[in-house]
Order: C-alpha cells, then structure tokens, then sequence
C-alpha cells in the first residue's frame, strides 16, 4: 500500500513490461498532472529488463503503488490484476511509453463530472516517435463513436478514463478470445449498454516505434479485428456475403478494388447497413447515414470519380448530393504533411491502443 488511506479520486493502471527505456518518462508525466488526487498502480509483468529498478525510484511518492507479477502473463491477465486492486471511483489507463498532457486527469474528471450519463471518456491523441508529431482526433459524441466502430476503434485505449462502476457490474472484462484486438472487442460490446465520448484536446502523446507492431502481430490483429465488425453485422442483423466483407474492408484499408461497378456496389452495401440499423436500432440511424456518406464521398475521390454522375445515378445518390459538387480534391501530389496523415490513418486500424509496447 501507499500509506494513504482516503479512497483516490482517481486509480491511474499502468501496466509495464521491459519497458525501461521510457517508463520514467510516463510515470513523470502523470506526477506532473494538476489534478493530484490519484493513485497509481505500476504493475510489472514480468520484465526481464530494468524496468523494476526504474520504476522503484518512484516508490517515495505516497501515491505510487508497485505490482509486479512473478511471471510474464500477458496483457489482458496483467489488466484485470491491476484493476482489481483498484481503489478510485474513476480509473485511468494508460501504456507506459507514452505522455499524458498535463491537464489530462482535470479535463477528463470535470467532463464525467459534467456528464452523469457518460461511463467513458477518451480524447485526441498525438502520435510521436517514429514520425512527425501529428495529432489524431475522433467522433467526440456516443451517437458518433458507436457506429465508427465499424471501421476503427474510436476509443485511444491508454487515453482514456472510466467510472469504476462497470468493472463492479462486471462489465470490463477482456475476451481472451479476441487476443491481437482485446479492447476493440470489449469498446464494441460495451457501447450497446453505456456510453462514450472523447474530447476534442489531446490528453495523450502516443509513441509510435520502428519495430512496435511485426508483420505477424499484424496480421493477428487484423484477423481479429474482421471477426469483431463481423459480429457487430450479425448482431445487427446481417450476414454479410464475402463480397460484402471485401466491399467493407477495402473503404477501412483504402485499397479500392480493380472493378467497374465499385461504387454502385458499396453503395448498395452501405444501404443494406443503414436498412438493418434502422430495423434494428443497433446504431443511430442519422449518426450512421453521416458516417457512410462520408466514407463514400472520400472513396469515390480517392478513385477519380465524377461525383456530378453519381449525385444523378439511383444508388449512389444517396451519398452524393449536390452540395458535395462544390468540393475542391487535393491536388494530385499530395504534401509531406497529407503523406503522413495518410500513414497514421493507415495506422489506426491496427493501433494496439491497449498494447505493452517494447
């Protein structure tokens, strides 16, 4: 224990493992914070590096608890175990190579103060390391982060706060089964009971490294990832067809297929999404017509085409309207700046916002 006996406002998880090299670093920008009234968990799973040394400098600070596993035990193991000794009516994670913004804590408390009917709360985020500072921002209301989910996980994992009520009502709990994309799984199954937001500041200075996600871990992840959008469909009421599922995965990884009827056919595909959402009340059925046509408009410029046609052709009308006619496309050669907002877009679908980066 920390010696201090009064329940924290807040418990802050961090959980570590070999994570030597940037730890310090992470935990300094959380005793930094201006909002004091925390405690925080370091739970080490098992390094075999000098993690544990590193973070002992910190045990002095009263609101610095230590945890260590005798043994390496994974991620999702290493969570509930930190979660469980959990003190705070408000609980915050975050990865132990990145930065939290100074005000972070203040924001997100005076938001879940201000919000009764919100159990989550996350915020932008700033990717750093192995590419320009760059930020990332996301739908900010429930009725928009909900249906998002069915391209990317709207919610930054290490960024963001919850009310301790749901891990009482067994309501954190992450599925083995989904391993590679754990949190993606369980934000999808939780967003049909409670809801969610995210700020429009950054509260979290994200790393990126060279090496951090391999190709196998990627693919895992991926893997993983596709069986989560496809029970989403089927509790909506679709069984997509494997068209269908390329139709849908080829707007998430920007890689429009080869075929002359490709919007006409994603067209078609996003009305038989809208149709079952609005059957079944599974999504916001305004929140969700946005987002497809949004989605729409950006791959039919990013294949060229002429949005003029589409605005007249049945189908495709229905996510092209005149006002859309208006807009200006990117020149041809895009920026150093659009370049590497295109990589980190890329990035986000496969973004271990829950993962113990080396």
């Amino acid at each position: 224990m920390n010696g201090h006996f009064a329940v924290p406002a807040i418990s802050v998880v961090v959980p570590t493992y070999n994570a030597a090299r940037y730890v310090a670093e992470a935990v300094a920008s959380v005793l930094a914070q201006d909002f004091s009234d925390f405690e925080l968990l370091l739970i080490d799973d098992g390094s075999t590096d000098d993690t544990a040394s590193v973070v002992s400098q910190f045990a002095a600070d009263p609101r610095v608890r230590l945890l260590r596993n005798e043994r390496n035990m994974g991620l999702i193991a290493t969570l509930h175990r930190a979660y469980a000794e959990c003190r705070g009516p408000l609980i915050a994670r975050m990865d132990s190579d990145d930065i939290c913004a100074p005000d972070r804590f203040s924001r997100q408390v005076a938001f879940l103060s201000a919000h009764p009917e919100v159990d989550i709360v996350g915020g932008a985020i700033r990717f750093f390391g192995n590419v320009a500072p760059n930020v990332f921002t996301f739908p900010t209301s429930h009725a928009d982060i909900h249906p998002a989910m069915l391209f990317f996980c709207p919610l930054a994992h290490p960024a963001l706060m919850f009310r301790r009520e749901l891990l009482d009502r067994g309501l954190i709990r992450y599925d083995d089964a989904f391993r590679h994309a754990e949190d993606y799984h369980l934000w999808s199954r939780l967003l049909r009971q409670v809801k969610a937001a995210n700020l429009p500041q950054v509260v979290l200075d994200y790393r990126l490294h060279a090496q951090q996600v391999s190709s196998d871990s990627s693919d895992k992840q991926y893997a993983a990832s596709l069986r989560v959008r496809r029970q989403m469909l089927q509790e909506c009421g679709i069984e997509p067809s494997d068209d269908e599922v390329a139709l849908h995965e080829s707007v998430i990884l920007e890689r429009p297929p080869a075929r002359s009827d490709y919007l006409a056919a994603l067209a078609a595909w996003f009305q038989r999404l809208e149709a079952a959402a609005r059957q079944s009340g599974y999504w916001d059925a305004d929140a969700l017509h946005q987002l497809l046509k949004n989605k729409f408009l950006e791959t039919a410029r990013r294949v060229g085409a002429d949005l003029a046609q589409l605005a007249k052709t049945v189908g495709t009308s229905h996510y092209v309207s005149a006002q859309d006619l208006s807009f200006v496309a990117p020149a041809a050669s895009p920026t150093l700046a659009v370049r590497i907002k295109r990589r980190i877009k890329a990035l986000m679908w496969r973004l271990r916002a829950s993962v113990m980066k080396p």
